[in-house]
């Protein structure tokens, strides 16, 4: 009966939309559905509703033809404002205001495991996904090169959304260290030291100078403190 009720509702809901004229009850129902329905033809599946907030004293009937709805979502906010006008021969009789509480799918990195404070975070430790956020971090990490080769400030649980407060970015390799470099393309391997000529951050890219040739440069990738590897495979 529920299921029925609800399948008749939207159908009328439809028929308001595509400029059909139906008798409908008016409540605060109807409102809540009317704001979520706005919102999902605007904003599809980037912006989930959790509530929807607005009074009405009493249910009272009206064509659905004279009912109009102004919606405002600021970016990333986590409210919704609705107002719901409704006219009879275009001159407007009455004004209903709502707010909906809703959740912004927005992308993220997230922890696979526990990242204990002092870690330095690899691309194993962390996952891009897509989460509902209702109150949305300025600060958001949104992408995996932003993580990868940090140290962790703090702990961050499993699945937790990283911040960009959560880490900082500290080198392991400093400016001037020597280090073991790595050539390897699969079927030559080449060991040889080189000084860095900047910080190196894990996972990241650092330019080297070889020591047996000190008027070139070279760039390869930072796998350890110590160890830079240069592979068709690290670009």
């Amino acid at each position: 009966m529920k299921k029925t009720f609800y399948s008749v509702f939207v159908f009328l809901l439809l028929l308001s939309f595509c400029g059909f004229s139906k008798e409908i009850i008016f409540s605060q129902k109807y409102v809540e559905e009317l704001v979520k329905s706005q919102i999902k033809r605007e904003y599809h599946d980037n912006v989930k509703v959790d509530s929807v907030n607005c009074f009405v004293y009493k249910p009272f009937k009206v064509d659905s033809k004279d009912i109009s709805v102004d919606l405002r979502v600021p970016p990333l906010s986590p409210d919704a404002y609705a107002t719901i006008n409704i006219n009879s021969n275009h001159i407007l009789q009455r004004t209903y205001n709502a707010i909906a509480y809703i959740e912004w799918r927005v992308p993220v990195v997230v922890a696979k495991k526990l990242i204990t404070r002092g870690q330095i975070i690899t691309k194993n430790d962390i996952k891009s996904t897509v989460k509902y956020i209702r109150f949305v971090p300025q600060n958001l990490v949104v992408s995996k090169h932003q993580v990868i080769g940090a140290t962790a400030l703090q702990n961050i649980g499993i699945g937790e959304p990283i911040r960009t407060s959560m880490i900082s970015m500290v080198p392991i390799i400093r400016y001037g260290d020597i280090v073991r470099v790595i050539y390897d393309n699969g079927y030559i391997r080449i060991t040889t030291k080189a000084k860095a000529m900047q910080n190196g951050y894990l996972g990241k890219f650092v330019r080297l100078q070889p020591l047996d040739n000190p008027k070139t440069f070279i760039v390869g990738k930072v796998v350890d403190k110590d160890t830079v590897l240069i592979s068709p495979n690290s670009y």
